[in-house]
């Protein structure tokens, strides 16, 4: 006898038993845990992050909040602050610049036009009154220059006078103290100290004008005259004063230099009817010419003297010497005596003039 079959399952049954398989695999299969176990992870982690994204958005909204009534606080502030200020500073400045200056009742305001015209007026008048005031200051001032002048050149025709013995005046007789003889009561000048001081003063000025001349012009006849004053024996308080101006003057010639150094001879103006054509074609006798013609100009004189340096004539010496005695410039002269020095290879006080002609005669003989 055959066996029995077994009965026949169900379809509910079957899937139930599948799924058990199917468990009881994974559970022992090591592969498929940890997958379920990453699903698992995976299916968990936005729920731990959810967390911290919720506080950081409570903390950005409570600091909008706390920035937005600060905000409002310090623009509250400085509105009311800004209102102060104006009320309390600017409105009442405005006010007062603002309020119109009252007129003096009792006199009426010009018109523009009128008002204009007054003011051309007033300012031709005062052009006027100016250019009147400097023409009587020109006068006055011209009239100053000529009374100068004048007083010194009376004061020079004096000085001229007194040194001729034919126009001196005679000396006066002594005064006889006999009894019965008549004279004449002595006159003596009554001058305060004051006043000598003044008459010193003005002297002194006298002197220091003859310098400052010299220096500026280069003219020998300002230092002639101090050169009298230091010898004049009726001036001995002069003497230091004449001597102190002098040695000023002589020293500021000495110094200064006045001419071009890239001077030449103009030859074609003063050798008109000749072949010359350059300084260095000039005789010495040509030269010599040319140094004793005063009229010419002393640039002129001052280069003659440095080209007769190399000059062979033997008057050459005795024309610087002249020179140096009577050149109206003193530029001249001081040139003339470096030539002369030069030539002779011998120094010279500067217009030591009569050192140099005693020099000279001892040469002579």
């Amino acid at each position: 006898m055959s066996d029995p079959l077994p009965p026949t399952s169900s379809p509910a049954t079957d899937a139930e038993d599948d799924a058990e398989a199917a468990l009881l695999f994974a559970r022992c299969s090591p592969a498929t845990a940890d997958a379920a176990a990453k699903a698992k992870s995976t299916s968990d982690l936005p729920k731990e992050e959810n967390a911290p994204n919720v506080v950081s958005s409570h903390l950005a909204y409570r600091h909008l909040v706390i920035s937005l009534s600060t905000s409002l606080i310090i623009g509250l502030l400085l509105l009311f602050a800004g209102r102060w200020f104006y009320l309390e500073k600017i409105e009442p400045r405005l006010s007062a610049a603002a309020a119109p200056v009252p007129a003096p009742a009792s006199v009426p305001a010009p018109a523009p036009a009128q008002s204009d015209a007054k003011l051309r007026e007033e300012l031709a008048k005062s052009a006027e009154h100016i250019a009147a005031l400097e023409k009587q200051v020109d006068v006055m001032r011209r009239e100053q220059l000529l009374m100068q002048q004048k007083t010194r050149e009376s004061l020079e025709s004096i000085s001229a006078t007194l040194k001729i013995p034919e126009l001196a005046p005679a000396p006066e007789s002594p005064v006889t103290h006999q009894p019965g003889t008549p004279r004449m009561a002595d006159m003596k000048p009554q001058v305060t100290p004051t006043q000598e001081e003044f008459i010193l003063l003005k002297e002194r000025n006298r002197l220091t004008q003859y310098a400052d001349e010299a220096i500026a012009t280069g003219m020998r006849r300002p230092v002639e005259v101090l050169v009298d004053y230091m010898r004049d024996p009726q001036l001995p308080h002069l003497h230091d004063a004449a001597q102190a101006e002098y040695l000023r003057a002589i020293r500021a010639i000495q110094l200064l230099q006045r001419e071009d150094p890239g001077y030449r001879l103009p030859v074609a103006e003063l050798f008109k009817d000749s072949s010359i054509r350059d300084e260095a074609d000039v005789p010495p006798a040509a030269l010599l010419k040319l140094l004793a013609d005063y009229k010419l100009s002393w640039e002129v004189r001052v280069r003659v003297c440095f080209l007769l340096l190399g000059s062979p004539l033997p008057e050459t010496n005795a024309q610087l010497i002249k020179s140096i005695k009577e050149d109206p410039s003193l530029d001249v002269a001081k040139h003339a005596q470096l030539a002369l020095e030069q030539r002779v290879k011998k120094r010279f006080r500067l217009f030591d003039i009569p050192a140099i002609e005693a020099w000279f005669q001892s040469q002579g003989k």
